[in-house]
This record gives structure tokens, C-alpha cells and sequence, in this order.
């Protein structure tokens, strides 16, 4: 006999549903909160917008505190280096639409009052930061001019300064300091040396600058390189002790410290005031070109010790002194604008040189007036290739016969005017020497030809009336 289990009943399915099989489903089992409380539900994550405001706000915020710093700064070097205007009825004016400045290289030895100061390097500069371009024009010391207000009809123009240093209360009034006096006797004597009135312009701002100073700038960038375009021999160089030493400059490219930059830029006894107001400009241009080279980290980096240059530091003779208000918000922002702005290539260089020499007495240089106002047209002008109307000569520094006329022809079709070509030295690479204060023309040249330009003269063997010399190195390509 059989027997059979009971089973239960089946339960019906619920309606729509499957029927209930009795079988055991495993159910995923909830983890709980780590820390054992129950899980609380997040908030939503703040949006994309938000984040990109708050980094933002940030951002402007350090920007502030960075400007407020700079500010400060200069604030500060300003009250160090910035003296009043004592001329009568000053010049306004602003870098940012245009003004002049006249920068004196003075030799004023500290402990030696005997010795008289004179004003040895003067170059007036045009700042024109809207239209980013600035040109800087050399006036030779020895250049024969009348000084105002003291009697002096024929004498060199370097000692205007030393004039006005000398006599600053007599000139201008009870409380005027000598390095006053010195600015603004200077500044009359080369408004009217070079007619600036009748142009409507005026020398609106002065600077000095003492061989300390000049070192200084340039200790604290580091060194300049500078391409000594020709030996140098120079037997009689003064030292401050008031001898002599020798000094000598290999030509080709050489990094230089302050010391060194000073004794090249001040060098003439090889040549004549003409070529050194050709170094003096180079160095200036070297100065702008490793200030530039540094880029904006850099050159943030660097501004404590360039204003501790320009300040000095343990008394002595102050390195930099001038008329122009530094921290006038307007004149802040040109100087700025022109540091980060202009290109050093676009420089405009300009010296009253042998093309504009008359004749010479003894010593003083007397400059044909007519000659000298067609220098000016193109120092105060913006720099433009129609304007310059530049000639180009190319001298072939390597052993390819014919490589020098082939580089006229390619370069003539690119619409440079040209000058028969010649044989030069042999030249380790194609530099473009801008001999004729044509920086936009050479800057143009150089890109074409893929060379490096120099601003000032070619090496002393090369001998041409064009505006621009080109020198072809082995890195042309015929």
C-alpha cells in the first residue's frame, strides 16, 4: 500500500502576475553607512558656472594685490628718483600720446667737486606708447651750440649741464638743486640747439643717468650681449682714479656685465664721438632686447633689483634722477605699455653724424641746420619703409662667386631698392646692419632673409653710402 505526501494548496497568482512557486529568491542586501548611521542623501555638486566665477573673483583678486604691489613700488622708487621741474612754465606731456625725454649720461665723481660735472652722452628720446614705437636721436657732446641765460655763445654742448649744475639757484631761484639746475639748462640748450619750438615740441622730460647707474641696469638684467661689430683698441681710457688704461673689444658677439657695457659704450678714442654714440645706442637697444627676452615672469622677477639699481643703495651719488612724475597714472601706464609693447627691432636710431657735419673749429662740431631739421622729420615720425627710403647693399662674406648678386636679385624682386653688390669679410653668419636709422626696412630684410639684424655700423672693411648692409654668411642659400 502506497502512501503520497500532502502537498499544500497552491495559492492563485495575484492578477497579472506569475504564480508563486515556493521557491526562495535571494534579495540584494543593503550596505549601511560607513560610519554605521544611516545614508544621508548628498547635494547636488555646485554648478560649472559657479567654479569658473569663484576662479575668476580669485583670479582678479590676485591680479589686484599684484598691481597694488606694483604700485607701491614704484610709488616708492618715485620718491627716490623723481625731483620738480624748475623750468618756468613746464611742458605736459605723457608717454602715452607722445612726449620727449632727454637722457644725459653725466660724469659726476663723488668726492670730487673739483672735477665740475658734465652732461658727456646726450640722446633724446620719442616715447610714443599708443602708437608702440619709440626713435632715440645722439647729440655728439662736442657739438658747438649757444647756452642760454649764461652768456656762452660758441662752446660744446656738454657743458650746459655743468652749467646749470653750478648755477641752479642764480638760473632758477632759491631752493633749485644743482641736479635741477643741470636738467633744465640742459633741456633749453637742446630746444634750441635743434629748433624744437618751431616744431610745436619741447624737451618734456629729463633724465641722468651716472656710470654707477648704467652698470647697475644692467648688472641686475643679468648682462647684455652685444655684437661688437669691429676691433677696438683704445689705448687712453680714463679711470676714475683719473689715469688711463688700456682696453680692447674682439669683434663678433660677447655677453658683457655692467662694467664691461660701460667701458664699450663710452670707448672713442679708436674712432670718434660719432661711433660711439653708435655704442651707446647699441647697448640701449641690448638693454630693451634682454629685458624683453626675459618675458612677463621674468621681468616680474627682476623688478626688485632693477629698482634698487635705479635707486641706489648706501648714499653716495644718486645712479638715476629725473623730471618725469613715474608714479602719474597715464605716464605709468606708457612706460608699461612701451616695456611690454615695443619691439626693440622697431627702435628708431638716429645720431647727428658726419652726414650732417658743416665744418669743424678745432674741436667743436658745427651741424649744417638744414641737414640736421631733415634728421629730425624722420626721428619724430613713426617708423614706415616709405618713409625711409632705405638703399640696400649686400657684400658676400663667404667663398660662393656670384652669391652676392644673386642675393640683390632675389631681394630686389621682394622690392628693396639696391646698390651694385661687393665682396666683404668673411662672416660666420647673414647679418643685416641698419647703418641709416631705417628699423622698419631692416626689420623687413631680415625676415626675408632669415638673418640676424644689427643696428648700427657693418664691420669697419666694409665701406657703402647705402642705408642698410647685408653681409652673407654661409647660411644663404644661393
Amino acid at each position: 500500500m502506497s502512501t503520497e505526501r500532502s502537498r499544500p494548496p497552491r495559492r492563485p497568482a495575484p492578477p497579472g502576475g506569475e504564480p508563486y512557486t515556493d521557491e526562495t529568491r535571494a534579495l540584494p542586501r543593503q550596505r549601511p553607512a560607513a560610519s554605521g548611521r544611516p545614508a544621508v542623501s548628498r547635494r547636488p555638486r555646485r554648478s560649472l558656472w559657479a567654479r569658473v566665477r569663484l576662479a575668476l573673483l580669485a583670479a582678479v583678486a590676485v591680479a589686484l594685490v599684484a598691481l597694488g604691489l606694483l604700485y607701491w613700488q614704484v610709488h616708492s622708487l618715485a620718491q627716490a628718483v623723481t625731483v620738480a621741474e624748475v623750468r618756468n612754465n613746464p611742458p605736459i606731456a605723457s608717454p602715452l600720446i607722445g612726449a620727449n625725454v632727454l637722457i644725459i649720461g653725466t660724469d659726476e665723481r663723488s668726492g670730487h667737486p673739483e672735477e665740475g660735472v658734465r652732461g658727456d652722452t646726450l640722446i633724446l628720446a620719442r616715447l610714443d606708447a599708443a602708437g608702440r614705437w619709440a626713435s632715440l636721436l645722439s647729440i655728439p657732446r662736442d657739438s658747438q651750440v649757444a647756452i642760454p641765460r649764461v652768456g656762452l655763445d660758441q662752446t660744446k654742448i656738454n657743458v650746459a649741464y655743468g652749467q646749470g649744475y653750478a648755477n641752479a639757484q642764480e638760473l632758477y631761484g632759491p631752493g633749485a638743486t644743482p641736479q635741477q639746475g643741470g636738467m633744465a639748462l640742459a633741456a633749453q640748450t637742446v630746444e634750441e640747439f635743434l629748433g624744437l619750438r618751431d616744431r610745436g615740441m619741447k624737451v618734456d622730460f629729463v633724465a641722468t643717468v651716472n656710470f654707477a647707474g648704467f652698470a647697475g641696469l644692467i648688472d641686475a638684467l643679468g648682462g647684455v650681449t652685444i655684437d661688437v661689430p669691429a676691433y677696438i683698441l683704445d689705448e687712453e681710457y680714463p679711470t676714475e682714479d683719473f689715469g688711463v688704461m688700456r682696453v680692447e673689444f674682439q669683434p663678433g658677439p660677447q655677453r658683457m656685465d655692467g662694467a664691461t657695457a660701460l667701458i664699450y659704450a663710452r670707448t672713442r678714442h679708436q674712432d670718434s664721438d660719432f661711433g660711439r654714440a653708435e655704442r651707446q645706442q647699441q647697448v640701449v637697444r641690448a638693454i630693451m632686447q634682454e629685458f624683453r627676452a626675459k618675458g612677463p615672469v621674468g621681468q616680474t622677477l627682476l623688478l626688485p633689483g632693477l629698482l634698487r639699481a635705479v635707486a641706489g643703495e648706501g648714499g653716495g651719488t644718486q645712479p638715476v634722477l629725473t623730471t618725469m612724475p613715474i608714479d602719474r597714472l597715464d605716464v605709468l601706464l606708457g612706460l608699461l605699455g612701451l616695456a611690454g609693447g615695443l619691439d626693440p627691432d622697431a627702435l628708431g636710431q638716429f645720431r647727428l653724424g658726419a652726414e650732417q657735419l658743416a665744418y669743424e673749429d678745432g674741436s667743436n662740431l658745427i651741424f649744417d641746420p638744414a641737414a640736421t631739421q631733415a634728421l629730425l622729420d624722420q626721428w619724430q615720425r613713426p617708423p614706415s619703409e616709405a618713409r625711409e627710403h632705405a638703399t640696400v647693399q649686400v657684400f658676400n662674406g663667404t667663398e660662393v662667386p656670384g652669391l652676392a648678386r644673386q642675393v640683390s636679385l632675389d631681394i630686389e624682386r621682394s622690392g628693396f631698392r639696391i646698390l651694385p653688390p661687393g665682396n666683404g669679410p668673411a662672416a660666420d653668419r647673414t647679418r643685416v646692419y641698419d647703418v641709416g636709422g631705417a628699423p622698419a626696412t631692416s626689420r623687413r630684410l631680415a625676415r626675408t632673409l632669415g638673418a640676424e639684424l644689427v643696428s648700427g655700423p657693418p664691420p669697419g672693411d666694409v665701406l657703402s653710402e647705402a642705408t642698410i648692409v647685408v653681409v652673407i654668411g654661409p647660411d644663404a642659400k644661393p
